[in-house]
C-alpha cells in the first residue's frame, strides 16, 4: 500500500538507530521507525502506524535537547 499526504509534500517518519560491537568485534548499526496507535484512516489498515512528522516537528525530534517535548510528538498524524 502506498500511503502520502493530500498536499503531496514530503514528512518524515521519528527513528531511533544505534551502532554497537558484536561480541565478534564487528559493528552492527540498526534502525527502527516508532509507532503510536493509528488515525481514523489507517485503524482499517492496522493497529499501528509510524510517526509521522512534520518539517518543524522533525527538526525537534532530531534535536533531542528536551526529552518531554520528544515523548509529545508521538502521537498519530491528523487523518485530514
Amino acid at each position: 500500500m502506498l500511503f502520502k499526504l493530500k498536499s503531496g509534500e514530503p514528512f518524515v517518519f521519528a527513528g531511533l538507530w544505534d551502532s554497537w560491537k558484536k561480541p565478534d568485534g564487528q559493528t552492527l548499526r540498526s534502525y527502527a521507525i516508532v509507532t503510536t496507535e493509528p488515525n481514523e484512516l489507517l485503524s482499517p489498515v492496522h493497529n499501528r502506524m509510524p510517526v509521522m512528522l512534520n518539517d518543524r516537528n522533525a527538526l525537534d525530534w532530531l534535536n533531542g535537547d528536551e526529552i518531554e517535548h520528544a515523548v509529545s510528538l508521538l502521537k498519530p498524524f491528523p487523518a485530514d
